[in-house]
């Protein structure tokens, strides 16, 4: 057993025991005056029947084969013991915790480690100095190439092994083991490290910190430290985040140092606003929210700062808004509306006040009222829809353009589909003629418009622009980041309603957006969003038990309730899933607003009384559904066209095949819509089911010229 209570081998001890040997040996005496035999009688092993005695040097030569392995187990021998606590806990083992807040603290920790390297070389200089004379010593055997002298078979997943496979080649990766954990907290700071980075990037600190260190043994070890973290960060930190991680490392360190002086608290302010900048172009989202929360207290103090008052609070909120705290983040947008009110130039006033107008109404669509908010949104968009120019980007397009989007979402989640792909489309299109289709606001109306076309039933379509799109933000934003990662969760989506849940699983396992890293730094509410989807994929995919357990783990907000009654019903537990509907149907009564998630809960409900064999309730539910068409919802909403089915098939089973067509029609009709659209997209598996039962009642779905292949014609 080691340190950490692992089973370890018997090579891995024989290493250890030479290790410690060595290490005695070149303490003791110069290098080229320590010879083999001198190390080999150190060794403690036990051999037969008595303990504690030495080996002989030609034993010791078949375990190592090379003075560069004894010189690479002496420095790690020594450094473990200087790194052990009284208790025998070595410190490697203390590196848990919580990853450090800021870029800065993250400094501190790998500089920290780096410092106690340069301690223990302090401490060590003798033993030190005759490794660096060995390391790099070959053997005249090795020279020879008619010895065929090979290296020896070293486990590399041990200490020891892996430490004198390194010696071997001429590397000290006797620190490896301490820094690997340390740099791995450091750079959970601003991302997920793969597999093996930590490990690979201590092995290359530890290397590059024994040779300078060593070849400058009066140098002071606090500035050692402190070049090597730089080296690291720049080396393996920044190509790991991106160019970002080196602008926040320069604006925190331009805020701290404004904090220390303390002088003149503008600069402190000034120095913060570029630190939050910089947080909202990174994946970390929570701590924006909280540097904008310190920089706002410090503006309110200053009657001066009202304008920079009233942008930090919209851009917390903004923040707020991403990582799923409505609350918060309508407390700051009612803040930012409030200072708006006070600015003396009228302009600043209305630019400002609009912007947050524009925020809350994007609130009340996250809080489920997207029928209010697109009120709202249709409000402040006449307002704004004035001088507009006609080509270029100016600021009062710009807001419009973002109005005119977000009144797009607003539309589709509210149920207007039809409203929702023609203001999208709409859009796309002035972007694109301002922009052009290679801008990054492009790609985001673009993934508007692939969102838009999901929720009215073209799931095909929507495959196509989001890809499009998110190749485009995957080049130029962080990969780690809000954005690329809500792109992945989208496409989940579109390949579930698309009928392929197999395919939505595989896109949510193993992302960052799953992980518990982007829940903690980015936004809880997306990878909230992601593992609702994930669940719906697993129970679409017949993993109902698993997508349960999954559900359980989550908010119990009113989407995450009707997964669960969806779970339940396809477990064959009707009663649980009457249950969960009708205590959602209480708790809708208090947000008459989403209309599409009734019309899901009711499609649900007559699902479920139906498999209870309540035929009476089953009608009740899908009349109530159906009646929620072209008054709540459109018409051709798809949960709508949903019930139509269902109902259908209720009357095939009944017999009344006379009422399969009427119900049918809506769903068969090819005529294109307000939008250019027919109601469902080729390939949508409604449609296809829609066209099996209509086969199966003896109708024939109408063909049009265009739905024939004109080269078989």
């Amino acid at each position: 057993m080691n340190q950490r209570g692992e089973k370890v081998s018997a090579q891995e001890r024989r290493l250890a025991a030479i290790a410690a040997a060595s290490a005695d040996a070149f303490r003791h005496g110069g290098y080229h005056q320590v010879r083999a035999e001198d190390v080999a009688e150190r060794v403690r092993l036990p051999r037969g029947g008595e303990r504690d005695r030495g080996r002989s040097a030609v034993w010791l030569y078949n375990e190592v084969r090379s003075r560069r392995v004894l010189v690479a187990l002496a420095v790690k021998h020594a450094f473990d013991e200087f790194t052990t606590d009284g208790t025998g806990t070595a410190d490697g083992d203390a590196a848990g915790g919580e990853p450090p807040r800021s870029l800065l603290d993250a400094q501190s920790l790998v500089t920290a480690a780096l410092r106690r390297v340069a301690r223990f070389h302090q401490v060590e200089r003798f033993m030190l100095n005759q490794v660096r004379l060995g390391i790099g010593d070959i053997s005249t055997s090795e020279k020879r190439l008619s010895a065929g002298q090979s290296q020896p078979v070293w486990e590399m997943t041990e200490v020891y092994g892996a430490t004198a496979a390194a010696g071997w080649d001429g590397r000290v990766t006797a620190y490896a083991r301490y820094l690997a954990p340390r740099l791995e907290r450091a750079a959970l700071t601003v991302g997920v490290p793969p597999d093996g980075w930590a490990g690979a990037s201590a092995e290359r600190l530890s290397e590059l910190a024994f040779r300078s260190m060593v070849d400058d043994p009066e140098g002071p070890a606090n500035h050692q430290a402190a070049a090597l973290e730089a080296h690291w960060f720049a080396r393996d930190l920044v190509p790991l985040a991106g160019e970002w991680a080196g602008r926040l490392r320069t604006a925190e360190q331009a805020a701290e140092l404004a904090r220390r002086i303390g002088a003149d608290g503008r600069a402190r302010t000034r120095a913060l606003d570029v630190v939050l900048q910089v947080l909202l172009d990174s994946p970390l989202l929570a701590r924006a929210a909280e540097v904008g929360g310190e920089l706002a207290g410090l503006l309110a103090d200053d009657p001066s700062e009202l304008r920079a008052l009233c942008d930090v609070t919209g851009r917390q909120g903004l923040a707020w808004l991403r990582l799923g705290d409505l609350p918060a983040a309508r407390a700051c947008f009612e803040h930012s509306l409030r200072v708006a009110g006070e600015l003396s130039v009228p302009a600043d006033a209305k630019s400002c006040g609009s912007r947050a107008e524009h925020n809350l109404a994007e609130v009340l669509v996250e809080t489920g009222r997207p029928s209010e908010g697109l009120r709202k949104l249709e409000d402040l968009y006449d307002e704004q829809a004035g001088d507009i120019p006609a080509t270029g980007t100016a600021p009062a397009w710009r807001r419009l353009t973002l109005t005119r989007q977000a009144m797009a979402r607003a539309a589709s989640r509210a149920g207007r589909t039809v409203t929702g792909v023609t203001l999208a489309e709409a859009t796309l299109a002035d972007r694109e003629e301002r922009l052009g289709r290679d801008n990054v606001n492009t790609a985001s109306a673009r993934v508007t418009f692939a969102e838009a076309l999901l929720a009215a039933g073209h799931p095909a379509q929507a495959r196509h622009h989001l890809t499009e799109a998110l190749r485009l933000r995957a080049q130029q934003l962080t990969p780690e980041g809000y954005w690329p990662q809500y792109d992945t969760v989208r496409l989940a989506e579109i390949e579930l309603a698309a009928g392929f849940p197999a395919q939505a699983v595989r896109l949510l396992t193993d992302v960052v957006v799953t992980g518990e890293w982007f829940a903690r730094q980015v936004s809880p509410r997306l990878h909230a969003e992601a593992s609702l989807v994930r669940c719906l994929a697993l129970t679409a995919s017949g993993e109902a038990a698993q997508a349960l357990a999954g559900l359980r783990a989550l908010p119990p907000d009113r989407a995450v309730r009707r997964a669960q009654a969806a779970a339940q019903l396809a477990l064959g537990d009707a009663t649980a899933a009457a249950r969960t509907l009708a205590a959602l149907a209480k708790a809708e009564r208090d947000h008459g607003d989403d209309f599409p998630g009734q019309a899901e809960r009711l499609l649900l409900t007559s699902r479920t009384a139906h498999a209870l064999g309540r035929d009476g309730e089953a009608e009740a539910a899908s009349a109530a559904l159906l009646s929620m068409g072209g008054e709540s919802l459109d018409a051709c909403h798809p949960v709508v066209l949903a019930g139509r089915l269902d109902l259908a098939l209720l009357r095939v089973g009944a017999g009344r095949v006379e009422e399969v067509s009427s119900l049918l029609a809506p769903l068969l009709d090819r005529r294109p819509l307000a939008h250019g659209r027919a109601p469902l997209g080729d390939g949508y598996p409604l449609l296809a089911a829609a066209r099996s039962v209509a086969i199966r009642v003896g109708g024939s779905p109408t063909i049009t010229p265009e739905d024939r292949l004109w080269e078989d014609s």
